[in-house]
């Protein structure tokens, strides 16, 4: 009897066609858990993916950010000169960042630690409406960027996708949609 040779798994489909497909079959795969956006969220970090640079909303929202950022940085280091840690944990000490990613960074961490200094940085009209605006800034840029990290971003996403049309589509022909053979 001969044996019989396993084929190899097929290589699944990422990018536009993947993309595609999974359009043409939301209802099916949202039917079987995937979020409803996961599709938007992926489609987001294909076009970070795809770009050159920062188009000109992001260029204004990366301006914006870093003003309101700057503004934090340096009433920091007015009204706490000799607090070093103080400055550490907005990076008060260092020059605010171009790179957009970096703006983008600089502008969650500010969200992220803001909290726990509410106190020192109410007096210096650091406050909820601030933060607000910061936040803001943040979802609109990161928005504009394709995400916070597009490539890495851009795999947990296919897994995702993948994932869904398997279960919707296990034993059925759609599910070549997601593979390539």
């Amino acid at each position: 009897m001969a044996k019989k040779e396993k084929a190899a798994p097929a290589k699944p489909v990422t990018g536009k066609k993947l993309l595609d497909a999974a359009r043409t079959h939301q209802d099916a795969l949202q039917a079987k858990g995937l979020s409803s956006t996961v599709l938007d969220r992926y489609e987001t970090s294909l076009k970070g993916l795809e770009s050159k640079g920062p188009n000109p909303a992001a260029q204004t929202l990366i301006k914006d950010l870093r003003r309101e950022a700057g503004e934090i940085q340096a009433a920091i280091r007015k009204e706490f000169p000799g607090n070093a840690s103080f400055h550490s944990v907005f990076q008060a000490g260092e020059p605010v960042p171009s790179e957009p990613r970096a703006v983008l960074a600089l502008g969650r961490l500010v969200l992220k630690e803001a909290p726990d200094y509410s106190q020192n940085l109410i007096k210096h009209a650091i406050n909820a409406a601030t933060l607000n605006h910061i936040r803001s800034l943040c979802t609109q840029l990161e928005k504009e960027l394709g995400g916070g990290d597009p490539a890495v971003d851009s795999k947990q996403l296919e897994e995702q996708i993948l994932a869904g049309a398997r279960r919707a589509f296990e034993g059925k022909p759609e599910l070549s949609q997601f593979e390539s053979h």
